[in-house]
């Protein structure tokens, strides 16, 4: 019988969100008696040889190397660690598919299904050689409109090359014999707009970390950020609205790195306090009392994208504020499940409203109440791991 391969661009010891909610499910996979392996990057994000020496990482050939995550097989591409120069990162992100395509063909017959995830933006060149050149089935799992990003935030302004890209995009979506979406928005807006029209699965994620027990403290009036610290997510416009808003007695903390960190650490005053990246055991022990984590997007945004990180606070018991387009999908998401506040950048007039919720016992507590129950129903690891199984 042939196996089951997982292509992301981050896996552990990468402390990467993403990379690790890959993992966790490719090991669910195992856990479930299926033969799964994982193609992936040498270690280029979060990365400390001195803390993760344990991870042995076994070179196989010349760019190539090996480790085991839970008893399953990893295959790393050497990569470099990641720049923030964005044509530094397009060559990165073209030479790690490349050799990513050599090890496809060369192992083409070993796989029946292969679950791609869809970052970096160009992973869409992947899904196509895999469904059209090697012919093996293809799992898409697509979590952010990268081309309608970039065009918002005005990372490409050329129409003609955002065109091209959203062009070899919708290709890719329509060569997947099935597409795993992170929000029911993204779903209608691949249906009716890029008119994708196969296989459709719209799943709620979870975290790939430790589910907390215990409760933050709703009395103290701290908010924290942990995360990528880039242009769409908007930090300096939600330090500003802090400061401007929010009187002294509030701390907001902020961890992260990414290429606005500079312009973010300028920020700093006495209520503003901003930190490199911190590993998740320390972060949950400096915020173990705060009751408020910030997700952020730019307002342009809408159902481009949905931060992963929302599901990583919410296993840490946290009440989300979210300062995004009220007709976001992240925003939508807190609104349908009760489980923060959302403050729309576009439209601050309802600043008494949050500060009355802000204050609230009742309403904090119901909100945290509602966080345990989704963290029980909705954004359960097992239930993830079987619809993705449903799809092989």
């Amino acid at each position: 019988m042939k196996k089951i391969l997982f292509h992301s661009l981050t896996i552990p010891p990468d402390k990467v969100s993403t990379g690790m909610l890959v993992a966790e499910i490719a090991s669910g996979f195992k856990d479930r008696g299926v033969d799964v392996e994982i193609l992936a990057s040498t270690p280029q994000y979060n990365f400390d040889s001195n803390v993760d020496s344990k991870v042995e990482l076994k070179k196989i050939s010349k760019n190539l190397y090996e480790s085991t995550y839970k008893n399953v097989k990893v295959f790393h591409i050497s990569s470099k660690k990641r720049s923030y120069s964005d044509s530094k990162r397009i060559f990165q992100w073209l030479k790690f598919h490349y050799h990513s395509k050599k090890y496809l063909f060369k192992h083409r017959n070993e796989y029946s299904h292969i679950f791609l995830f869809s970052y970096p933006p160009t992973m869409n060149i992947v899904g196509i050689f895999i469904s059209k050149f090697l012919k093996i089935k293809l799992i898409y799992s697509y979590w952010e409109l990268y081309p309608e990003i970039a065009e918002k935030v005005n990372r490409i302004k050329n129409k003609f090359i955002v065109s091209l890209f959203k062009s070899i995009d919708t290709f890719a979506l329509k060569s997947a014999d099935s597409v795993v979406l992170n929000s029911e928005e993204l779903e209608e807006y691949i249906k009716n707009e890029r008119l994708v029209k196969n296989n459709l699965l719209t799943i709620n994620h979870f975290s790939p970390f430790l589910e907390l027990e215990e409760g933050p403290n709703i009395n103290k009036k701290s908010i924290f950020y942990a995360g990528n610290i880039g242009k769409p997510q908007n930090i300096p416009l939600f330090v500003n609205y802090f400061n401007e808003s929010l009187s002294n007695e509030w701390t907001l903390n902020i961890y992260g790195s990414g290429e606005e960190y500079k312009h973010v650490k300028s920020l700093e005053n006495e209520k503003v306090v901003v930190n490199e990246y911190t590993e998740r055991d320390k972060l949950i022990e400096l915020t173990s009392d705060i009751p408020f984590a910030l997700v952020s997007l730019d307002p342009n945004l809408t159902i481009e994208g949905f931060p992963g990180k929302t599901f990583d606070y919410l296993s840490m018991n946290k009440i989300i504020l979210c300062f995004a387009n009220e007709n976001s999908a992240v925003a939508r998401f807190i609104e349908k499940y009760k489980v923060g506040i959302n403050i729309d950048p576009k439209n601050i007039n309802n600043l008494g409203d949050v500060i009355e919720k802000l204050n609230s016992a009742h309403f904090l507590e119901e909100s945290l109440n509602n966080v345990a129950i989704l963290n029980k129903n909705e954004i359960n690891k097992e239930k993830v791991i079987d619809k993705y199984l449903s799809l092989i």
